[in-house]
């Protein structure tokens, strides 16, 4: 079994949900073919020692990038805010020659572009954390649309809603300052929704949006009369036109009553229809109209292109992390299969770029009063 040495930037929630998948790969992965090892961690100075977490997970816990740079890694996974993206990466392609990164790559899609071409001109392994695409649910869409299940696309429905922003009293933080976090629900969720998009349907010929920020001031600080402007969007909706009557809608809300954390995707076309909701989150159901029935799709479908077996990569029902961590879980595994095989990953950088212009469009639309904007990475 190949070891890979792992080095992680950042051990807030998302940096915790990358570190269990890896932790936890060896047991919830059936025959697994590589051993990843936690190696290293950059924390940032303004954090917290904690409990000493940290320590006993990693061999190395430093706030100095030249230790952690120094360390001898094969991957580099960057789990940091938005506005530290870019200079990280830069660095890390630099220093290794696999490079992972939490959505978004950039700040901005022109940053996220340049990013892509480093990369490409250092024949670098990269990804970034899109793990939608690694759903077993996901994949079912994707084969079923191959197979013609649907016909011509007429329309879809996309959303994805949060209650996580309802409380008033939640205090300022990077992801509700624009530049830090380069926006609020469409870049945070919006851009998995964007990339599911691409991915499914391919790349749309133009958008608009609208957004709306409801809660627009919050504390400075948990319990503070201090109050701060918050400049980010609460809630988005962005239309997709496929330019052959193909029409698509992505609808993002971090101030959704009631739906706790709730994703799905409704698909209609001439020949039928696809709908998945997150409440069942390893399967679809679809409507063949010949038949004029719902059925359920099979778990694991066969695969498209250089696609692996969705099957090969998801763990294993009896050793199931949660929905969230078994997507990232896969989502690691093929990329540390494919650091090993020195192969091209489903979405590196250059292909993440190309989901980040819709959501750079998104924000253009909106910030225009809700005007076309074209699509102009269709390659």
């Amino acid at each position: 079994m190949k070891e890979l040495r792992i080095g992680l930037i950042g051990f807030g929630f998302i940096g915790k949900i990358h570190t269990l998948a890896y932790q936890n790969l060896l047991m919830s992965i059936k025959n697994p073919k590589i051993k990843p090892k936690l190696v290293a961690l950059l924390r940032s100075p303004l954090t917290a020692p904690g409990d000493g977490l940290a320590s006993s997970i990693f061999e190395t816990v430093t706030t100095n990038p030249d230790q952690f740079f120094d360390q001898d890694l094969d991957l580099i996974d960057i789990c940091t805010p938005n506005h530290l993206h870019f200079s990280q990466v830069e660095r890390s392609l630099k220093s290794v020659r696999a490079v992972y990164c939490e959505k978004p790559l950039a700040m901005t899609y022109p940053e996220s572009l340049k990013l892509a071409q480093m990369a490409e001109s250092l024949n670098a392994i990269t990804q970034v954390a899109y793990m939608m695409r690694f759903s077993p649910a996901i994949r079912q869409i994707k084969r079923l649309i191959a197979d013609g299940l649907i016909g011509d696309l007429y329309h879809y429905r996309a959303f994805k809603y949060h209650a996580s922003y309802l409380d008033t009293q939640r205090p300022i933080s990077w992801r509700l300052r624009f530049d830090q976090s380069g926006g609020g629900a469409f870049t945070d969720l919006g851009s998995h929704l964007a990339d599911l998009s691409r991915y499914l349907f391919g790349p749309p010929q133009q958008i608009r949006a609208q957004m709306r920020t409801y809660i627009q001031q919050r504390p400075e600080k948990s319990g503070s009369d201090q109050l701060r402007e918050v400049d980010v969007d609460d809630w988005t909706q962005c239309i997709l036109d496929y330019g052959s009557g193909g029409m698509g809608e992505i609808e993002v809300s971090r101030v959704v009553a009631g739906s706790g954390e709730l994703t799905g995707i409704d698909i209609y076309g001439s020949k039928g229809a696809i709908s998945f909701k997150s409440t069942n989150p390893e399967s679809v159901t679809y409507y063949d109209l010949n038949q004029k029935a719902w059925h359920m799709s099979d778990i694991f479908p066969t695969s498209i292109g250089q696609e692996r077996m969705i099957a090969d990569i998801w763990p294993e029902k009896k050793f199931s992390q949660g929905d969230m961590v078994n997507r990232h879980m896969a989502a690691i595994y093929d990329l540390l299969l494919n650091i090993s095989e020195n192969k091209p990953c489903l979405v590196d950088f250059k292909e993440a770029a190309k989901s980040e212009e819709i959501v750079d469009a998104t924000y253009r639309s909106a910030r225009d009063g809700g005007s076309w904007i074209g699509i102009t990475n269709r390659d």
